[in-house]
């Protein structure tokens, strides 16, 4: 078992990456060999908060045209599985915190199965429809949803444990992440959407994730693939290439990252639940 204190290590030069959506600059990747777990370097005055400030970097469902129709369709699909997934959990949990919530549709999504869902975004505390968790000092859920969001924070050592003092004793902890040991990353290399740098600041795979949820006294409950997203990572990956013709690529590539995980447990992205002991 690793120590979560201390400062993750330049051991091994990893991969150099572009910033493809907001300022074209490039950022060094290394892996830490101890946690096994790849991480972007950026500089000490980094405003982490200026890389989403940017109308190139807009989700998708907010598009119009044949891309965000499908990301909408895709996105009502996900909903419905995710909802699956968590569906015995929720049944076991009075109070349920989706952490970086977004624009909080999936949020008002399991709410119509009556459902209270409380929302959180560091992006959005002035909304309406969110909880501000400065103020909100004694909020504690039986469930706290993270959809990619582990990956975005900045200080992991310091805000995780914050994060998880939210979850009750026997609580149920959600976390999404890339896999960057799944074939669509290997094949794209520094063009894989997923590393989006520097907004994604940590890079996960199946062992790395583990180790680090242990050191604070999580276990592993189960684990479920995401699909779709190899085909929308994909798309965005020969978005990246300047290709012609990105879709009939993404669907090729997509679908033999799937069917390759289908051996090897390493989808493009993956839900894991964890629980609180």
């Amino acid at each position: 078992m690793f120590h979560v204190k201390r400062k993750l290590q330049k051991d091994i030069f990893s991969i150099k990456v572009r910033d493809f959506i907001v300022s074209n600059e490039f950022f060094k990747l290394y892996k830490d060999s101890e946690t096994g777990i790849v991480w972007t370097q950026v500089g000490k005055n980094h405003n982490h908060l200026s890389y989403y400030q940017s109308e190139n970097y807009i989700p998708h469902s907010d598009k119009k045209g044949l891309l965000g129709f499908l990301y909408r369709f895709s996105q009502r699909l996900m909903f419905v599985y995710k909802r699956i997934i968590l569906m015995k959990l929720l049944k076991q949990s009075k109070s349920v915190l989706d952490y970086g919530a977004g624009d909080g549709k999936f949020a008002k999504y399991l709410e119509k199965s009556g459902k209270k869902i409380f929302t959180y975004d560091p992006l959005k505390v002035n909304s309406s429809n969110t909880i501000n968790l400065t103020q909100d000092t004694d909020l504690q859920v039986d469930m706290l949803m993270m959809w990619h969001v582990l990956e975005h924070i900045p200080d992991l050592k310091k805000i995780f444990p914050k994060i998880l003092e939210r979850v009750n004793k026997n609580g149920f902890l959600v976390i999404a992440v890339p896999n960057r040991d799944c074939f669509d990353a290997k094949y794209y290399k520094n063009h894989w959407a997923a590393w989006d740098v520097p907004r994604h600041l940590y890079h996960f795979n199946h062992k790395s994730l583990l180790n680090f949820m242990s050191c604070y006294g999580l276990s592993f409950v189960f684990k479920r693939p995401l699909t779709l997203d190899s085909y929308y990572v994909s798309y965005l990956s020969e978005k990246n290439k300047k290709s012609y013709f990105p879709w009939i690529s993404a669907i090729i590539i997509g679908m033999i990252s799937n069917i390759l995980a289908l051996f090897s447990s390493n989808y493009s992205s993956s839900v894991y639940v964890f629980k609180r002991d």
